[in-house]
């Protein structure tokens, strides 16, 4: 008498052993493509690194150590994907900004040099004078100056040419130090301090080297920069 169960054959396959390979299969699947996503992200983080190596990107050794440690460190699946992506937008954002960073900074420490050196040369043309090129050593001051005192220079430069051609002056100037002091625009205020050791009448006698501090205003002019005002400080 048979049963009204039905029995299984010992012949007949497991569907549900089946499914479960089958969706094994398919998880491995999904995760060698993503494992290949990442592997394809990791070579063009490299290459981009190679690139600005090559071209002279001012990214510190450092900053590319860390970056490819943790490139190599991230899980790879798809929020590591995605943690990747943003991780080297977000470096290179850093870069961009530190290349800027960088040009400013240069840019600012050219412009505060071009201005620092071009009080130094007015205060030296100022108190180095020879008797024997008394009009060209006056000359060359009005040259390298601006605005009032120019014009104020110019009125004296007669007179202040004769008195060192009969008094047979050589001086002779040094800058000791300088610095800036402000700046703003296309001008600024630069500290000097200068020494200008003076030989005149009778001939050889020496008088004691005098020590001068000034505030000397600097005007660029024409990519060149010139005194337009001094004063002398304590």
């Amino acid at each position: 008498m048979t049963s009204g169960k039905h029995v299984a054959d010992a012949n007949e396959p497991d569907h549900s052993e089946a499914d479960a390979v089958a969706l094994a299969e398919e998880a491995e699947a999904e995760a060698a493509a993503a494992e290949a996503l990442a592997k394809a992200a990791r070579a063009r983080a490299r290459a981009a690194r190679l690139r600005r190596a090559a071209l002279g990107s001012p990214v510190a050794p450092a900053t590319q150590s860390r970056l490819g440690g943790y490139l190599d460190r991230l899980p790879m699946t798809a929020i590591g994907i995605t943690a990747l992506v943003v991780l080297i937008v977000a470096f290179a954002g850093l870069t961009v900004l530190m290349t800027k960073q960088h040009q400013d900074n240069t840019a600012r420490q050219e412009r505060t040099a071009a201005f620092v050196a071009g009080a130094k040369q007015c205060v030296i043309y100022m108190t180095s004078m020879d008797f024997n090129n008394a009009k060209a050593d006056v000359q060359r001051v009005i040259d390298s100056s601006t605005g009032d005192f120019k014009t104020d220079y110019q009125q004296r430069a007669p007179d202040l040419a004769t008195v060192v051609a009969q008094s047979k002056v050589v001086s002779e100037g040094t800058v000791n130090a300088a610095a800036l002091e402000s700046i703003e625009a296309n001008t600024a205020q630069v500290l000097v301090s200068a020494t200008s050791r003076i030989t005149n009448s009778p001939p050889g006698k020496q008088e004691p080297p005098r020590a001068w501090r000034m505030r000397v205003t600097v005007v660029e002019d024409g990519g060149q920069y010139k005194m337009s005002k001094v004063e002398f400080v304590p």
